[in-house]
């Protein structure tokens, strides 16, 4: 690691084909930022990946809201467990519920063990047989093939993925506990982003949000 810097709707269930859409364009709204970018490690779960001694392999199944039960946790064989932060379940809810149908959803994360971070993002829950990689799209995770510890290499990555990606219309959330990624992106490539220190609440959604409304 860097050393630290001192309403209800009908439920669209997301697929694992939705991996493969194409980018989209805003057309209900020109108050949303077109692609929405998360951070993963003490963003939207806990806890960090390198500090795990085993891979996250066995699901742990419990309470998703109200919306039934599915799998809440990743447990490993040395005994932690993964856990999404409750309010980052909830904004991850509202995505799988076709409330952003007009925004692309993605991850980008410097994690050091990408197979565990890839093994929580496979397992995990969101709606009841709903896994949260089926809502990434675009995800660039790790530290090898160009990518780094910097931020800035992942959002390479992702315009690669999809050449019509927009920095300057692009929402990121980053915990920023380890270096100041949102600062970087902004200050590089115009990525407008919030900062999550303590896991990605609502009002901080709520947050980055309100910068792209006219």
């Amino acid at each position: 690691r860097l050393s630290p810097f001192s309403t209800i709707t009908t439920l669209f269930l997301a697929s694992p084909s939705s991996r493969s859409r194409p980018f989209t364009t805003k057309t209900m709204s020109a108050s949303l930022p077109s692609t929405i970018i998360f951070d993963l490690d003490e963003c939207l779960w806990n806890p960090e990946m390198f500090t795990l001694r085993s891979i996250p392999s066995k699901p742990v199944k419990g309470p998703l809201g109200a919306h039934g039960e599915g799998v809440i946790g990743m447990k490993c064989s040395s005994g932690e467990t993964v856990k999404l932060f409750p309010a980052a379940l909830k904004i991850l809810q509202r995505i799988a519920s076709n409330e952003f149908e007009n925004v692309t959803f993605g991850v980008a994360s410097s994690s050091e063990e990408p197979s565990y971070s890839r093994a929580c993002l496979q397992g995990l829950e969101i709606l009841p047989g709903v896994k949260m990689d089926s809502l990434f799209p675009i995800q660039a995770i790790g530290r090898t093939g160009g990518l780094t510890s910097r931020k800035t290499t992942h959002f390479s990555s992702l315009k690669k993925q999809h050449p019509s990606m927009v920095f300057t219309d692009t929402l990121f959330f980053d915990d920023c506990n380890w270096g100041d990624h949102v600062g970087d992106l902004n200050n590089a490539l115009g990525v407008k982003g919030v900062r999550t220190p303590n896991g990605l609440t609502e009002e901080e959604f709520e947050t980055g949000l309100s910068m792209f409304k006219n």
